[in-house]
Parts: C-alpha cells; sequence; structure tokens
C-alpha cells in the first residue's frame, strides 16, 4: 500500500506546487493531514466539503486531493459552527489528508486551462500571457460562428445551464481568448482586447468588468465557475491512474460523487 507522499509525488511531477498564478498568494500542496500515511484509494473533487469527507470515510481513503483549497483563507479558528470547521474537524476525526493543486494546476501543461481551451474548439492554442514561465489563459482560434453560437456549444459541452452573454451576440468570432474560474478582472479583459481576441470567455465577472468589456467592444461569455472546472476532475482521475500504473503504485483514484455545484439554482 502506498504512502501518500509517494500519490502526491505523481500530482507534484505535473503540477509543480512552485508554479502558481504570478502575484497571486495561493494556498496549494499539502492543507490537511500527513504524507506518511498509507492509503489504497484517494477521492478527486473540485471542492473539498464536509460530504467529500464523508465520502472519502466511507471508502477509507485516506487521501483527498482537491482542485480549490481546501483552507483559501486564514483561519483563526476550526468549530463545528462554520462549513470549513466542520470539515476540517471531519477529516481530522477520519484521518484523512487533504492536498489541494490550484492555480499550479491550472496553467500547467495539460492543465485546466489546456482542457477547457481544446474542449472549447480552440486550435492554434498559445497563452494568453507568460510570466516566469507560468502560462496564464489561453487564446485560439475557432470556425468562424457567432458569440451566441459559441455560447450554444460552451454551454452543451460543459453542462452549464446559466451562461451568460454581454455585449453583441450577432457578432462573428475566429479568435477566442479564454480562462478558466475566476478570469473577471479587467486585466485579463484588457489583455483579451490587446491580443485581437473577438471574445472572452471566463467566470466570475463583476459588474465593472461587464462594464469595460461592452465599453472596449469585447463580447464576453460568462460561464459558471464550477462548470468551467467540474469537468477537468474525470481527466485528472485518469491522469493519475495513468500514472500511478507507471510507478507501479497500488492506488484507487475516485471521482467524488457528492459534491454539486453550489450556484446551481432556479432561474426567476
Amino acid at each position: 500500500m502506498p504512502e501518500i507522499k509517494e500519490i502526491l509525488s505523481l500530482m507534484r511531477s505535473f503540477a509543480p506546487e512552485s508554479d502558481t498564478e504570478p502575484g497571486f498568494e495561493d494556498n496549494v500542496g499539502l492543507i490537511i493531514g500527513n504524507e506518511n500515511v498509507k492509503t489504497e484509494t484517494v477521492v478527486i473533487c473540485l471542492d473539498c466539503t464536509e460530504k467529500v469527507i464523508d465520502e472519502a470515510a466511507g471508502l477509507d481513503a485516506k487521501l483527498v486531493i482537491s482542485h480549490h483549497p481546501a483552507i483559501f483563507y486564514g483561519l483563526k479558528k476550526a468549530t463545528d459552527a462554520d462549513p470549513t470547521g466542520r470539515m476540517l474537524l471531519a477529516a481530522a476525526r477520519n484521518g484523512i489528508s487533504v492536498y489541494s493543486a490550484h492555480t499550479n494546476l491550472d496553467f500547467c501543461p495539460d492543465g485546466i486551462n489546456d482542457y477547457v481551451a481544446d474542449e472549447s474548439g480552440l486550435t492554434n492554442i498559445v497563452p494568453m500571457e507568460t510570466e516566469n514561465g507560468i502560462r496564464v489563459g489561453r487564446i485560439g482560434n475557432i470556425k468562424e460562428k457567432t458569440v451566441s453560437e459559441l455560447a450554444t456549444g460552451l454551454a452543451r459541452t460543459f453542462g452549464d445551464n446559466h451562461v451568460t452573454i454581454v455585449g453583441d451576440g450577432t457578432k462573428r468570432v475566429k479568435t477566442v481568448a479564454i480562462l478558466n474560474g475566476g478570469g473577471g478582472s479587467i486585466h485579463f479583459a484588457a489583455r483579451a482586447v490587446e491580443l485581437g481576441a473577438d471574445c472572452y470567455v471566463t467566470a466570475d465577472v463583476p459588474h465593472h468588468v461587464r462594464l469595460y468589456a461592452a465599453e472596449s467592444g469585447l463580447p464576453l461569455i460568462i460561464m459558471q465557475h464550477y462548470c468551467m472546472e467540474a469537468v477537468y476532475m474525470e481527466k485528472l482521475t485518469a491522469l493519475l491512474e495513468n500514472a500511478a500504473k507507471k510507478r507501479g503504485l497500488a492506488v484507487r483514484f475516485v471521482r467524488s460523487a457528492s459534491e454539486r455545484n453550489p450556484a446551481s439554482s432556479e432561474v426567476i
């Protein structure tokens, strides 16, 4: 039975913890637990919640690998009075370690940026920007279509029934910039304009950035953060399974069945 540190070496080999978003204080690596514990089962998830920990405990998995950091901001206490505290206490109670790979998994080769760009149908893909070797965002070409047609295809591909268009949906596009998750800053919108993108696809876009894009003539396709990234967890599971087999590690990787999109809701 392999130790957790042997399993985590698979993650670190293709998504090094040092390769996080420049200027962003990202909490990646082992967040909870002990790397010397042994396990035969690992649960893969986008967000580590108390339900995911309970699921892992039921599978006798001693390791959960999440994309979003299990602890994103500094904590002063961990009690059962809040969701993060309950998750931490459940992990400790069940002897479960939690490892998080956030922006390092977004930007690494064959990571989430590349996957989302490929699944969106882009070709001739290059980074939106590169800093200290970190390749952030992607831009590429598609077969010419309207913004609305592109949005409809993305909604289908990523299972997102709340895709929003800001700008002219009839505009024809051939060059698309895309950044999964929280790419809704003026910096990235401006970069898309600078690169000559006909459209920018991302999530988590506040009002002032929508206004900036509209005034800049840059259509936005705004997707749900969860939908843009959750689809990659299946691929990550397969990548780790293949890497483990090559190293002769007897470990099973399981995609979490308990996590849900926290933003999914009825449209009123």
